[in-house]
Formats: C-alpha cells, sequence, structure tokens
C-alpha cells in the first residue's frame, strides 16, 4: 500500500471511530444513561469491527450479480 493511501485510510478510519463514539455518547446522554466516553470509545470499536466483518462475509457469499 502507498503511503499516501495509507494515511488517508487511517484518517477515515478515526473519523468513523470518532463519529461513532461520539454518537454512541449523546444516545447515551439523551436517554440519560450516564454515558462513559471510555465506555463508548469501546462499543464504538466493537460495532465497526462486527460491521466491517459482516459487511466482508456479505461480499464473499453474494458477490454482485454482473448484467449482462
Amino acid at each position: 500500500m502507498e503511503r499516501g493511501r495509507r494515511w488517508t485510510a487511517i484518517t477515515l478510519w478515526a473519523t468513523w471511530w470518532a463519529v461513532v463514539t461520539a454518537a454512541l455518547w449523546f444516545l447515551g446522554a439523551v436517554f440519560d444513561q450516564r454515558p462513559d466516553l471510555v465506555g463508548c470509545a469501546a462499543s464504538a470499536v466493537l460495532v465497526i469491527v462486527v460491521g466491517e466483518v459482516g459487511d466482508r462475509l456479505r461480499r464473499r457469499f453474494y458477490p454482485r450479480r454482473r448484467t449482462r
């Protein structure tokens, strides 16, 4: 992988993680659950990893059908 592409991928992952963390923290605050930022960050990692694994499995077992 090229160096520039690597940093772009890392930046995108970090941004996605920060957005999911903020969303979980905000939802916890809205529902009066006393959100812990560290817990929200760990949950965000778990949500992202599970989602990515599920997406890769879906792509592997159900490839897109090509149009003729």
